[in-house]
């Protein structure tokens, strides 16, 4: 967890993962912090008790999808059987043993504070309706 995130965010996240997981009918829910152009796991939700913690940070530009959803405030889904999906998207994916993927921009205090992305392990597209609900619930303010 990066120095200087205050517990009760902490709490505050954690709380957000469950519930995204939950009503998204998803397996598992990461929130990152985005410091300059890494993304660092602050908090997760795993619902077989394992981790998303790989033990380092992404590179956002190497990842093409995330930066754009961070770059526009747009969220996207995709499966790593979508036709054009992109290739270092998927290979983390199936790496982290998942195969289906929402993501949103964390908005906090009125600017984008981090990323939202929920998991499922099957070849399971999230619908519109999951894409808008993700994007509803990853505004903390």
């Amino acid at each position: 967890m990066p120095e200087g995130l205050n517990v009760r965010l902490r709490d505050v996240l954690k709380t957000l993962a469950e519930q995204m997981a939950s009503e998204l009918d998803a397996d598992a829910c990461a929130i990152s912090r985005v410091l300059g152009d890494v993304l660092i796991l602050v908090a997760e939700c795993v619902h077989d008790g394992s981790t998303l913690q790989l033990g380092q940070g992404y590179l956002v530009p190497d990842f093409p999808t995330t930066a754009a959803v961070l770059a526009t405030g747009k969220p996207s889904a995709f499966t790593v059987d979508d036709p054009g999906v992109d290739p270092a998207e998927a290979m983390i994916l199936r790496d982290l043993g998942y195969a289906s993927l929402v993501m949103a921009p964390l908005l906090m205090s009125g600017g984008t504070w981090g990323l939202v992305e929920v998991y499922r392990r099957d070849v399971r597209a999230f619908t519109d309706d999951d894409v808008r609900r993700a994007l509803e619930l990853s505004r903390v303010d």
